[in-house]
């Protein structure tokens, strides 16, 4: 059977991580605030029970190394238990757009640098921190995969005593009825996008989406939020057009108009970049390339210097 190239990736490590999901779940799970609200809904009762979650914490950066950063997790988060001194675990958040037969795998060697990490920076320690690693899909099929690692192994009989065993929590948005997404304003958001983008239903449902924008409280943020997400929906599958989005934003921001010019404004700049960009790449002069995209040629150059010092960087 024949895989395709992200397949291909992400079974060598080298993910792709600069999606439109992406880049949309990275900016809404910035706000520590949205994680406790996602853990606190979607852990097993039994488990965020046990955790208090005023003690959360992000520390990816630290468990990162140059050798995992291009395929490490991005939510890696550390939380106290709430009847213990000294205990905590960590809570591994991982994010798929669709259902990869490896992702028992992946998990394992984040969790296996996660403990490497933390003997390093505690020697005389005795046990290592549980790691529960959780999963949230939003692709068009169903997640019909086994969430044990075991079942990545054929029929291993007597060998499966050798075989590490654990499973990752799973939470497929795409198919949970709209009743059951609960939390924040800002975490329904996300959520409530995810869920419907490769959805034909997406249209029908962004009043309602972008209704809860009326629930952030802090104005800014609430820009902010928009911003990401109108940059999301209109790279989405469904070529959702500008006006259609316009609409909705209107009803919630007085500003509507202007703020809808802006993203548009910032779009047309980022594409009219990935031109330049791509034409450097293939080779094209400095001069074509700003005739085709009525970039300076100063730029261009400045830009082209970028884009060396950063594959050399890459290189290195």
């Amino acid at each position: 059977m024949m895989t395709t190239k992200k397949e291909d990736k992400e079974a060598t490590g080298k993910i792709d991580v600069d999606t439109p999901h992406d880049s949309v779940v990275q900016r809404f799970l910035r706000e520590t605030a949205t994680v406790k609200s996602f853990f606190n809904e979607y852990l097993p009762a039994d488990i965020a029970a046990c955790l208090d979650l005023r003690t959360l914490k992000y520390v990816r950066d630290k468990f990162v190394d140059t050798v995992m950063e291009k395929y490490f997790s991005d939510y890696l988060y550390k939380v106290k238990f709430k009847d213990r001194k000294e205990g905590f675990i960590f809570l591994l958040l991982e994010h798929k757009s669709w259902a990869y037969r490896f992702t028992g795998f992946q998990a394992l060697k984040y969790i296996v640098q996660i403990w490497d990490q933390y003997l390093a920076d505690n020697e005389k320690a005795k046990y290592l921190p549980p790691v529960i690693p959780v999963v949230l899909y939003h692709g068009k099929g169903k997640w019909n995969l086994d969430t044990h690692f075991s079942v990545l192994f054929k029929n291993p009989g007597i060998m499966s005593e050798y075989i590490p065993e654990f499973r990752y929590l799973l939470l497929d948005i795409s198919h949970s009825p709209d009743e059951e997404i609960k939390g924040s304003a800002v975490l329904k958001i996300l959520l409530m996008s995810l869920k419907y983008i490769f959805k034909p239903q997406l249209r029908k449902k962004l009043r309602e989406i972008f209704g809860l924008f009326r629930k952030i409280k802090n104005k800014q943020s609430a820009l902010d939020y928009l911003e990401t997400l109108v940059t999301y929906l209109m790279s989405s599958p469904g070529n959702l057009e500008e006006k259609e989005i316009g609409v909705p934003v209107a009803e919630v921001f007085n500003e509507g108009g202007e703020i809808m010019a802006t993203i548009a404004e910032k779009l047309a700049q980022k594409a009219k970049w990935e031109v330049v960009m791509n034409s450097l790449r293939e080779g094209l002069s400095i001069d074509l390339i700003a005739k085709i995209t009525g970039v300076p040629v100063a730029q261009i150059n400045e830009f082209k210097e970028k884009l060396q010092t950063q594959q050399v960087d890459a290189a290195a």
